[in-house]
């Protein structure tokens, strides 16, 4: 009798072991699936911003006047949303905090850039968009790269076309903040010396 509980427990231990080891297999298993996904899917906007930012390049060069204006209306920073009933819950909470305020992000960026076209001119709206789509380019892939490395999915493969995307844009977005900067310093410099022109001319009148 002793014998056959002792049988029998060892029996329950080893049963309830490998049930336990299963449940972690799958667990881990779907982490590395909803990882991939997320990371796909945040790969995929990030060629999706690049080529928003050839269209906008393309516009720019269109010349100035309706035409213009009318090309320009298909140039804007692209929606993203995550792909449908992901499982958040098998990743760890800090991946889900990093990943989860990415979208609202783009749609802060994307009423920004709808609010410049309503008074900006079409070139600027091109340049804009550029700059802006470069940004969340960057930081999709960033972001891509949390769920892979802290969850064991796939290195990132991209290809001989997308093999040297994140250096062009980080070198696009460091040229054109250079240019933004220079830009800005100019207006001030011209705001000054319109108001130094003013307050000579306003003292030539009172002499």
């Amino acid at each position: 009798m002793a014998s056959a509980l002792a049988s029998s427990a060892i029996g329950s231990v080893i049963t309830l072991a490998w049930i336990s080891a299963r449940g972690v297999r799958e667990h881990r298993s779907q982490r590395r699936d909803t990882a991939l996904e997320l990371a796909l899917s945040l790969e995929s906007y990030a060629r999706t911003c690049r080529t928003m930012m050839h269209k906008a390049a393309w516009a720019a060069a269109v010349p100035t006047g309706s035409m213009s204006r009318e090309v320009t209306k298909n140039v804007s920073v692209a929606a993203f949303a995550y792909p449908d009933k992901l499982r958040w819950n098998v990743l760890s909470r800090k991946v889900v905090s990093e990943l989860r305020e990415y979208p609202a992000t783009v749609h802060a960026t994307r009423e920004y850039v709808d609010a410049f076209r309503e008074f900006g001119e079409p070139i600027d709206l091109c340049s804009l968009v550029e700059y802006e789509c470069a940004k969340a380019a960057m930081t999709a892939l960033a972001l891509a790269r949390t769920p892979r490395r802290r969850h064991g999915a796939a290195r990132w493969k991209p290809g001989a076309k997308n093999s040297a995307m994140e250096r062009e844009l980080s070198d696009f977005i460091e040229t054109a903040e250079e240019e933004r900067k220079a830009l800005l310093q100019r207006r001030a410099e011209s705001v000054i010396s319109r108001r130094a022109d003013t307050q000579g001319f306003k003292e030539a009148l009172s002499t």
